[in-house]
């Protein structure tokens, strides 16, 4: 079979992100084994094909190469969805701290307590999941960092939830009305961003389960 035989039974068996990088390293890795077989005095038909007979089954190549995108894909993701927690912080903590008035009792009320700490909890079981995630996708249970990811977007909606909650209860204890609203953008950026991690994770899931 030659080179571009090859490459042309390959590129539809391999996922459409793996195409723009895995195909040239492809190709260069048999122009460079098959001039080493014309080096050695065989034809250019026949060291074509004797380089992609040694390169292995189509099916086989097509096969490894996107599950190794899989794993890389999986880590990324880890990686987004750690960043994306990490900076929950700013709509969690930072930016209701610098919006919410001023707090006009002088013992705070235990349902602005509870509910403060519980979106706390929250954000932190995000954050241990999400580095479990990332942890695991460096490891061969690659495939488990997809349902743990999904976990961490649940817990981040559970903390942006409760958050509203409290922000509402805070109103109506205080007169004042900050721009409380400037937290909702990158709180909402936060969830879509570990949403999209989980998804992305679960897709190159999917992508290992069908190559095994």
């Amino acid at each position: 079979m030659t080179i571009d035989a090859y490459l042309a039974k390959l590129e539809p068996l391999l996922p459409r992100t793996a195409r723009l990088r895995a195909l040239p390293e492809v190709r260069e890795h048999l122009r460079d084994a098959a001039a080493r077989h014309r080096s050695e005095g065989i034809a250019a038909f026949d060291a074509e094909a004797a380089a992609t007979s040694d390169f292995g089954r189509v099916e086989d190549v097509a096969r490894r190469l996107g599950s190794e995108l899989a794993v890389r894909e999986t880590r990324l993701a880890g990686a987004l969805a750690l960043g994306a927690v990490a900076f929950f912080v700013f709509p969690l903590y930072v930016v209701p701290e610098n919006t919410l008035p001023p707090a006009p009792w002088v013992e705070k009320p235990r349902d602005i307590l509870v509910l403060q700490l519980v979106a706390i909890g929250l954000w932190i079981a995000a954050g241990v999941l999400a580095a479990t995630g990332e942890v695991l996708a460096w490891t061969r249970w690659s495939r488990l960092a997809a349902p743990v990811l999904f976990g961490t977007a649940v817990a981040v909606t559970g903390s942006l939830a409760v958050s509203v909650v409290l922000v509402v209860r805070w109103f109506a204890l205080t007169p004042a009305t900050p721009s409380w609203a400037l937290a909702a953008p990158p709180g909402i950026a936060c969830l879509v961003l570990c949403a999209g991690a989980a998804g992305w994770a679960h897709t190159s899931r999917r992508r290992l389960v069908l190559q095994d």
